[in-house]
């Protein structure tokens, strides 16, 4: 076990002010069958319990904090096979668990949100997509629990959840049309016909056979209309059941009957004979797959299946967040059985010396930090907030209490000008936070104005080379205040004609020419208060 693991995983368990297992941690395995662990198992020790975080004036109770091993990453798919990389594959992550009581997609935004702001004040955490991850747990009333995994956006939480609930009240409504119509479960049976004849000569492209593949299908009694039912923004239920299918055999989808057949290349002679074969009456659905004959009857086994489950309502799932707010199903929901102890890794003892240790060094939590921000510095909410969240307050700090600089300017640079040169393409992670410190002190010396700024970080990241260095590459000098004046007057007295005839309106175009000559090298606040100090100058002679 990672000492450094252990330690982060306490402080942020103090920090959430959970009760700690102060004796020893016993570790346990999870079992992972999808190939992401390739042992089989996820070794997980939980270290704190009953914690609570703020949100809005309400507790939201913390139920477990437990240090986990992470699972390998998927990286694509390729028919029936999987690949991952074992990059992160056995890195330490801290899961936190909070108690099913959040009644609101905002407050569910909140909530990720203060862990997250909690997580990043530790400085503690990696950065960037992926790192932090959001399980979400959605139940209804009448409906079931159900799991959406991999949300990695805090935007993606209100429409995820929203379009969940949509889909446990569509499954609801279902449900109660299934009953209405008296539709029972020993009705649904896996009765499959071989309707390749059929399609021998078919001109559908997608179930004309090729190879072994055969052309099966299984009847739907009473369950016209209820596939094309929309379930989510988008999709249908056939679609989710089609979803399934795929992942236990993957097949690219199934055909039904309440789809458009034509667009399949499907005739009317071909539907007519398939009626008669699967003996449809008008209230019945069919579902037809094409493919080997075992993946054809294997996928027919989940279509009959999920149709019973219809009966029921919403099942348990663990389902995968989709960047549009749907969700599409991955597995059956795991229940707590899979938990079990690791015999053959000893207890973990860590004493009370430990826990006291760690709690001497807590952070300030991010809440009071982010108001302490604001007060002292008078900057903005959302500046704070993400100077925490990037984990850039310590170098904030230092920078305005060192060199007195504009608390507002230093954030600006921090959060907006690296993240533009960014998006430019500038590698800005490979600027240390000395050399930022250094464009600062250059700064508050006078010996760059803030235009300058952006300029000296990109050639700082492309070049590598210190910054008085960046300074002579881009011919940075300081501008004295008498080669200030000069510069200025000499433009005017060149434009001395605009001057008459706009007047203090000729300041814009003005100021334009004098910046191209002066950029970086002197504050553009000075440049505006000399330039239209000289325009007065001339309009009082006439």
């Amino acid at each position: 076990m990672s000492q450094e693991a252990l330690e982060i995983g306490l402080e942020i368990a103090l920090l959430l002010k959970a009760r700690i297992i102060v004796d020893e941690l016993h570790v346990c395995r999870k079992m992972y069958l999808d190939g992401s662990v390739p042992c089989g198992f996820q070794r997980t020790l939980i270290i704190g319990m009953n914690g609570s975080i703020p949100i809005n004036g309400k507790e939201i109770p913390i139920e477990t904090i437990c240090i986990e091993e992470d699972a390998a990453r998927k990286v694509k798919e390729e028919k029936n096979t999987v690949y991952y990389r074992l990059d992160r594959l056995g890195i330490p992550l801290v899961e936190i668990v909070t108690a099913p009581c959040i009644e609101s997609p905002e407050e569910l935004v909140e909530t990720a949100f203060r862990i997250g702001l909690l997580l990043r004040s530790t400085g503690k955490v990696k950065r960037g997509i992926g790192t932090i991850r959001q399980d979400i747990n959605v139940s209804i009333k009448g409906g079931a629990r159900v799991e959406i995994k991999g949300v990695q956006k805090l935007e993606w939480l209100p429409k995820l959840a929203r379009n969940e609930v949509i889909r446990q009240l569509s499954l609801l409504r279902i449900k109660e049309e299934l009953t209405r119509r008296g539709v029972r479960e020993e009705d649904l049976k896996l009765d499959v016909k071989d309707v390749t004849e059929i399609f021998k000569n078919t001109q559908s492209k997608i179930l004309k056979p090729r190879g072994g593949e055969r052309v099966l299908a299984v009847r739907l009694p009473k369950f016209s209309g209820i596939l094309g039912v929309e379930v989510q923004p988008g999709k249908r239920f056939g679609k989710e059941i089609a979803e399934k299918v795929h992942a236990y055999t993957g097949l690219a989808g199934i055909i039904h009957s309440d789809e458009d057949l034509k667009e399949y290349g499907i005739s009317d002679d071909e539907r007519r004979e398939l009626c008669r074969v699967l003996s449809i009456e008008s209230d019945d659905a069919f579902v037809i797959v094409k493919a080997p004959r075992d993946i054809g009857e294997k996928a027919l086994e989940i279509v009959v299946n999920r149709a019973k489950q219809a009966l029921k309502g919403v099942p348990n799932e663990t389902r995968r967040a989709l960047e549009n707010g749907n969700s599409e199903f991955l597995r059956e929901l795991h229940g707590g059985a899979r938990l079990y102890p690791d015999t053959d890794t000893p207890p973990i003892k860590i004493g009370r010396e430990l826990k006291e240790r760690v709690a001497s060094r807590l952070p300030t939590p991010p809440w009071n930090l982010k108001e302490e921000l604001v007060r002292k510095y008078k900057i903005s909410d959302r500046f704070a907030d993400e100077l925490i969240l990037e984990g850039k307050v310590f170098l904030f700090r230092e920078v305005v209490d060192e060199y007195g600089i504009d608390p507002v300017l230093v954030a600006s640079v921090l959060l907006q000008t690296l993240k533009a040169l960014e998006r430019e393409g500038v590698k800005v992670d490979e600027v240390s936070e000395e050399e930022l410190k250094d464009v600062f002190r250059c700064l508050s010396e006078g010996k760059i104005a803030k235009e300058a700024i952006g300029p000296l970080i990109a050639k700082l990241a492309e070049e590598h080379v210190g910054v008085e260095e960046a300074l002579k590459k881009l011919g940075i000098r300081p501008l004295s205040d008498e080669e200030l004046e000069k510069l200025i007057g000499k433009i005017v007295e060149e434009n001395v004609t605009l001057v008459r005839e706009r007047g203090e309106r000729a300041f814009g175009p003005l100021m334009g020419v004098v910046m191209s000559h002066v950029r970086g090298r002197v504050d553009g606040g000075k440049v505006a208060e000399v330039l239209k100090r000289k325009i007065r100058e001339v309009l009082a002679v006439g």
